[in-house]
């Protein structure tokens, strides 16, 4: 059954703008700050004017990160959607004008138009939490380090060697630091891990397929919150931006198929990195493969794509197995 109530969020760092849609009044606006006390009264506010059951209310938002805590963390027993804010925006059609207002009102309308196709938020379990906030923090001390070392294939060949020394002593600190960070970052991830028995059994399996490490088998966990929100590799790879897409019309548009740019990127490189290993260890399986396509006159890069392919299928088949990968 719908429910009778459907309240649009607009979240921002500070404040949250509310819509109220009702069966047969007009919609109501209402701007509160971005803090657990402030929605928790105004939950208690809306149950007393409203005096609904919990199964009669639903909220929607933006998802918008950690942005979004306090008010999932508010609303507990009631259904929340926090949908991709391109999902919503692609939805609406030709649009005017644009305000934290409106937006909370066109999220609610969004929600109550779209019902029967929301999927509700359902809180990854607090390992999982913990091991997103620290994987956060290792992408951005990686992303740090190649500011700290570019440049030194430059400095040695033009650079004296008394003064590259002296120059290269000024930041090895910051580097050392850096590499003592993230090595402690590792260390407290692998930690985690190992002390869940379902965490620590599904790196063992994803680990197993060749060229897949710790890092890639976590960010899959992550981003499949323990392959629960994505269960299928045709799904993933689509998500990942490797699974190929017609691209036609009529008589006139026949393009080659091509992926989609809307993919979640930082996965792709994790994989094509993995990918480019197979195909480095010669006389494997899919190196032979890329070999043998390529002599068929394939385009390179899609051969590589497909290689990505077949290492997120193997993944996915022996997580849905329960088995350790074992080549044919």
């Amino acid at each position: 059954m719908e429910p009778k109530i459907f309240v649009g969020v607009d979240i921002s760092k500070l404040t949250m703008d509310l819509a109220i849609l009702t069966p047969n009044q007009p919609i109501r606006s209402l701007k509160i700050d971005n803090t657990e006390d402030s929605v928790r009264k105004c939950l208690k506010t809306l149950k007393e004017e409203y005096r609904f059951k919990t199964h009669e209310i639903v909220f929607c938002a933006e998802n918008m990160g950690m942005y979004c805590d306090f008010l999932i963390r508010s609303l507990k027993n009631i259904r929340v959607c926090l949908e991709s804010p391109l999902q919503i925006k692609r939805s609406l059609g030709i649009t005017r004008g644009k305000s934290d207002k409106l937006d909370a009102v066109r999220i609610a309308e969004y929600a109550k138009k779209h019902y029967s196709e929301l999927k509700f938020w359902e809180p990854p379990r607090e390992c999982i939490q913990r091991l997103q906030r620290l994987e956060a923090l290792r992408k951005r001390l990686v992303k740090i380090r190649p500011m700290l070392t570019n440049g030194d294939k430059i400095r040695s060949q033009f650079l004296r060697t008394d003064e590259r020394k002296a120059f290269d002593k000024l930041f090895q600190k910051s580097l050392s630091a850096l590499n003592e960070d993230l090595e402690a970052l590792r260390l407290e991830m692998e930690s985690i891990i190992a002390g869940d028995e379902r965490l620590n059994s599904l790196v063992l399996i994803i680990t197993s397929v060749p060229c897949i490490g710790k890092v890639i088998a976590t960010q899959i966990i992550i981003h499949t919150n323990e392959f629960k929100n994505i269960n299928s590799a045709k799904k993933f790879a689509s998500y990942c931006g490797v699974a190929p897409f017609d691209w036609t019309s009529g008589t006139s548009l026949k393009g080659r198929s091509k992926v989609s740019h809307i993919a979640n990127k930082e996965i792709k490189a994790s994989l094509h990195l993995a990918a480019m290993g197979c195909l480095r260890q010669k006389g494997s399986e899919l190196c032979n493969y890329y070999l043998r396509k390529q002599k068929e006159g394939k385009n390179n890069m899609a051969i590589i794509n497909a290689v990505r392919n077949k290492l997120i299928h193997r993944i996915f088949a022996c997580v849905n197995n329960n088995s350790i990968y074992k080549p044919i």
